[in-house]
């Protein structure tokens, strides 16, 4: 049976405890001091006089009992304070478009130490060599990247095409990895309730790891059902009262921050000295962009304290402790003898101002990551076969014959993955709501089905197309235009490219991103990927799109698991329900929305 004890960072070697322990003898030298700093306690909510040592990577003493001990490198820290290594709860690295080694180079010096990924999104791509992949990058990372295994491969059976199945003998195999914390977010919640025979065999299959869940808007006995078959979180809650539930039925709330699902505002009001053990912090999806405006895990510590009020030891606690309870990683999270040196250095904790980052005792700003992620990246022999598969499209495939009458619409709702069920009105010549743009799905994995067409409000195109191949979770092609012409001119070159982003005006590509890893990841460092996002976002502007993050935001309108109205391959699915809808509603509808 796996074991939580045998997993990367839980344990020191022999070797290693033997000369720690010589060290607090005073018998050997340590290898780094760090003086002239304060040490934040998150235990007691109080900031401590250092040094602090450090030992074969991990800490061998803090405080005053630290003075007296030596070692063969002294730094003195300038007054600044030390906080743990911050934690991030939930992520996809794939949706960052950045490989986990440019990741690791981003990421690392804003304080990010250790990440719990699910590579789901690769996986729906391509199966195992996706997960196998991202298990070979773990173990040359210094970043601490956990990868749970993924466990919808689709989201939802029956509702969409992706490029792979991923069985539960193959998910079993990587029980024992040490890289491996359980299993990935659990986002067929029907399948949970329903008590499905496949859906329990992988929950009792990873009952003795960690079970990551996924289950927007769900309570009262539904919810009960969620947690009582084991799983442990969820980084899909929303508003105050839901996560307020959550808590009180035993499940972590992750609170996200991502490039669109933006949730800490209105969550934050739930953290409190009882609360916030189950209180957690996700990116989930952020692009190099944000993280380049705004931060990481480090924006959202900065937010929670300087808006929220928040005080600055939960903040920080949130940040790194509670990640590391919940997923029992008994050396990570917190500042004491026998911990990985893992340490974000600030100079001030309301402004979370981080001015070194140590990682598993070693300053992040000599490893000099930015040399090694070419090569780091040639040695893990990364997944870089074709993927888009389907034949150029037409614009006739792409026409809606729209008659009078009654039409399913999807609306976007602002910094959400949520969406809102529109039924409006066509009179043969318009809607009875402005800014109703067209919305394909295509197919990209060889079965050369007919693209699936929809209606879309909130993107406001007032001409040309946008598109991507990065469409949640199966990543097939999510085109929205103000005509057929312009989307076909979009998917076709995404097609060429294999994968990416891209924008059209005036018939004619006006910028793109190239994603050739799986159709969804860039080969480019952050801050190339940074420069085209931003040129991206300016060629939609100039078609009218007002969404801050159109790309992002469009992927996630193909995810048949997140209320309410999502469209995927197969056409419109209904998500309340979960079942497939027509476009165009037949019978009479009494109300705008539901």
């Amino acid at each position: 049976m796996s074991n939580l004890q045998h997993k990367h960072t839980q344990q020191l070697d022999r070797e290693q405890l033997v000369h720690l322990l010589a060290v607090l003898r005073k018998e050997q030298t340590a290898d780094l001091k760090l003086t002239n700093i304060s040490v934040l306690d998150l235990v007691n909510g109080e900031v401590s006089p250092g040094p602090i040592v450090i030992d074969q990577g991990y800490i061998a003493a803090i405080g005053p009992e630290a003075e007296e001990l030596t070692a063969t490198r002294t730094v003195d820290c300038k007054g600044q304070i030390a906080v743990p290594g911050f934690i991030d709860g939930h992520m996809h690295v794939e949706t960052s478009t950045m490989t986990p080694f440019e990741f690791e180079r981003t990421t690392l010096p804003l304080g990010t130490t250790s990440i719990v990924c699910d590579p789901h999104e690769l996986v729906n791509v391509m199966g195992k060599p996706g997960i196998e992949w991202f298990l070979r990058c773990s173990e040359m990372m210094r970043q601490n990247m956990f990868v749970q295994v993924s466990s919808c491969v689709p989201a939802v059976a029956g509702l969409d095409i992706n490029g792979s199945d991923f069985t539960l003998d193959e998910m079993r195999a990587y029980l024992d990895h040490p890289h491996v914390l359980g299993l990935a977010e659990v986002m067929d919640y029907p399948a949970v309730l329903n008590g499905s025979p496949t859906m329990l065999d992988k929950l009792e299959a990873f009952n003795s790891l960690n079970i990551d869940g996924h289950c927007p808007l769900l309570s009262g006995r539904e919810l009960s059902a969620y947690v009582a078959s084991g799983i442990q979180n969820c980084h899909e809650t929303t508003n105050y009262q839901e996560g307020k539930e959550k808590l009180a039925k035993g499940m972590a709330v992750i609170m996200r921050e991502g490039s669109v699902a933006k949730n800490l505002d209105a969550l934050a009001p739930l953290i409190t000295e009882f609360s916030s053990p189950l209180c957690l912090l996700c990116t989930d999806d952020r692009n190099p962009h944000e993280i380049a405006k705004e931060g990481h895990i480090d924006y959202m510590v900065r937010r929670l304290i300087q808006h929220h009020k928040i005080k600055p030891h939960l903040a920080y606690r949130v940040a790194s402790w509670s990640a590391a309870r919940h997923f029992g990683l008994q050396r990570l999270g917190l500042l004491a003898p026998g911990y990985k040196a893992d340490i974000n250095l600030v100079k001030n904790l309301d402004q979370v101002d981080i001015q070194r980052v140590v990682i598993g005792g070693q300053f992040v700003d000599e490893l000099h990551l930015a040399d090694s992620v070419a090569a780091k990246l040639d040695a893990s022999v990364p997944p870089l076969q074709p993927t888009l598969k389907h034949k150029a499209v037409t614009e006739d495939e792409l026409a809606i014959p729209l008659t009078a009458g009654d039409y399913h619409v999807i609306e976007i709702i602002k910094d959400e993955l949520l969406t809102n069920h529109l039924v409006c009105h066509f009179d043969g010549k318009q809607f009875d709501r402005e800014g109703i743009n067209k919305l394909a799905v295509v197919e990209r994995y060889g079965h050369q089905l007919p693209p699936a067409k929809g209606l879309v409000s909130g993107f406001s195109l007032n001409q040309g197309a946008i598109a991507t191949s990065v469409g949640h979770d199966s990543h097939n092609i999510v085109a929205i235009g103000a005509d057929e012409h312009s989307m076909a001119i979009a998917i076709n070159h995404l097609i060429a490219i294999d994968g990416g982003y891209c924008v059209v005006q005036d018939g004619k590509i006006s910028a793109d991103l190239k994603l050739p890893l799986g159709g969804i990841m860039s080969l480019d460092s952050s801050e190339a990927i940074t420069t085209q996002i931003v040129a991206l976002k300016q060629a939609a502007q100039a078609i009218g799109v007002e969404v801050a993050e159109p790309f992002v935001q469009m992927s996630f309108l193909a995810l048949p698991v997140i209320p309410s109205l999502k469209m995927t391959v197969k056409g419109l699915v209904d998500v309340d329900k979960f079942e497939l809808i027509e476009l165009r509603q037949e019978t009479p509808h009494s109300a705008a929305t539901h």
